[in-house]
């Protein structure tokens, strides 16, 4: 038992009192992976109310003193300094904050005019008109359950086979990462993520300690070998996997691959999480294949976010999941924010009724296959011979390109930022810091003009800064 004792004559709030006393304990007393007591005892021994002890130990999961277990309550973490995020830092330079006046080479979103303005408002006055102050209401934690509907009927289409109550709505798909960690995620748990791979995913199995193993990725997927022989040796929780168009190589799984891969799952007995964000965006004839179509034992958790062809800050997802881990995923998700918003869930499934979804995509699908050429000729028609396209591509929002050896792409990010122009730093996508003379150019944001004027600026740029520049009158267009 914990003796804390609280002064309610202190002009100290309460929950900041009992967050000091707690953090005084951790540091002082308790050791690693010591479970905290519940909630309701804790305010009962101590003498406050329940909200207090919620605020105290939020406080204390924030500076990552203590961890949660979904089901089992807080546990005092392994690690117990504040640890501040080098990498979240720079996401903010490369292109996650708003760069007025400049070529933005990073953002994989789609610049706001490619937004759906007026059909989406459309669908919002129509549901307005029928649900009236219903709109605004909670929804289940699950979800709409007319979207859940459209989005099965969606997924039918498409070769996957689930049920209703497999299908949860998300607040987008970083959430529905976050929300997997919590449940599948304690200390020191194995997962095997692809090398490089999306940077959100790697912040959210390091919120939970997870000990991450990295597969490299080949032109058709990740190296099963290598993965077989680690998972000979160790026991994983998960294989995290975007199948279709990765981030950030632009890679497609083959289909041997994928049956290979289920295979692996099935025979070493681990869960795959398949995150699908660009599967719709093939610029050949044939539609992509995603893992879970292939998936008949129930092994793929399917991840699926319309925010890089639709409109990111919607903020709506969802996720398939075997229906055994239906009552862990509603208790995390109802913890995170009760519910995805109402009005957004109703807009979006009279929108996909309407066939608006379908109207769209196909669009975006034309309008980025025509940037994706222009990007692709740039290039290489442009850029010197010695900037290698990594892996040839035939869908997706961006391409991985690699410098020579001993040349550092954060280096040549820092001279090219100076002129207004931002890409993706190849170690952004890294768990040990590798790939430096890596960097991914996506052309999601910018017009066919700053297509054209991005490459020349990064090519001249590209001169001074290895020395080659020619001594001539040209001055980049600024």
């Amino acid at each position: 038992m914990l003796k804390i004792k609280l002064k309610e004559e202190s002009n100290s709030a309460l929950y900041l009192q009992l967050y000091k006393e707690l953090k005084k304990k951790i540091k002082s007393e308790l050791e690693a992976d010591t479970k905290l007591p519940p909630i309701r005892k804790l305010a009962d021994d101590v003498g406050v109310n329940p909200a207090t002890v919620v605020k105290a130990y939020d406080m204390l999961a924030d500076e990552e003193l203590i961890y949660k277990k979904v089901g089992s309550g807080s546990f005092v973490a392994p690690d117990r300094k504040i640890i501040k995020s080098k990498n979240g830092e720079d996401m903010l330079k490369h292109g996650q904050i708003k760069l007025s006046e400049s070529i933005n080479f990073a953002s994989a979103a789609p610049s706001t005019d490619l937004f759906p303005v007026e059909d989406f408002k459309y669908a919002i006055n129509q549901v307005l008109e029928r649900d009236q102050g219903e709109a605004f209401s909670y929804q289940k934690s699950q979800g709409f359950l007319p979207l859940r509907k459209s989005i099965r009927k969606y997924l039918t289409k498409r070769g996957i086979d689930s049920s209703l109550n497999q299908i949860q709505v998300v607040s987008g798909a970083q959430q529905a990462i976050d929300i997997i960690s919590k449940i599948f995620l304690d200390y020191k748990d194995q997962i095997i993520v692809e090398d490089p791979t999306y940077f959100g995913a790697l912040q959210a199995f390091k919120s939970r300690k997870a000990d991450i193993k990295c597969v490299k990725m080949e032109e058709d997927g990740a190296d099963l070998e290598e993965m077989e022989s680690y998972l000979k040796k160790n026991k994983i929780k998960f294989f995290f996997t975007m199948q279709n168009f990765q981030n950030p190589t632009g890679v497609n799984w083959s289909q041997e691959k994928q049956l290979q891969l289920l295979e692996l799952a099935k025979k070493y007995d681990f869960y795959i999480i398949e995150d699908d964000i660009l599967s719709d965006l093939y610029y050949n004839q044939n539609r992509v294949n995603n893992l879970k179509e292939l998936d008949d034992q129930g092994r793929v958790i399917y991840i699926k976010s319309f925010s890089k062809v639709f409109m990111p800050g919607l903020r709506l997802a969802f996720i398939v999941l075997p229906e055994t881990l239906l009552p862990e995923m509603l208790e995390a998700k109802y913890a995170t924010d009760i519910s995805s918003g109402g009005l957004t869930q109703r807009a979006f499934d009279y929108y996909i009724r309407e066939g608006l979804l379908d109207k769209h995509i196909s669009l975006q699908r034309n309008l980025f296959k025509k940037r994706y050429k222009l990007m692709k000729n740039q290039i290489i028609n442009n850029l010197p011979n010695e900037i290698k396209i990594t892996f040839e591509i035939t869908g997706g929002l961006y391409f991985w390109l690699k410098l020579p050896e001993k040349q550092d792409a954060q280096k040549l990010y820092e001279k090219v930022a100076q002129k207004g122009l931002v890409f993706s730093p190849g170690y952004l996508f890294s768990n040990n810091n590798r790939y430096s003379n890596y960097f991914r150019l996506s052309f999601a944001a910018v017009d066919d003009k700053q297509i054209v004027r991005g490459i020349t600026l990064l090519r001249d740029i590209y001169n001074e800064f290895r020395g080659t520049a020619k001594n001539d009158d040209y001055s980049p267009l600024l």
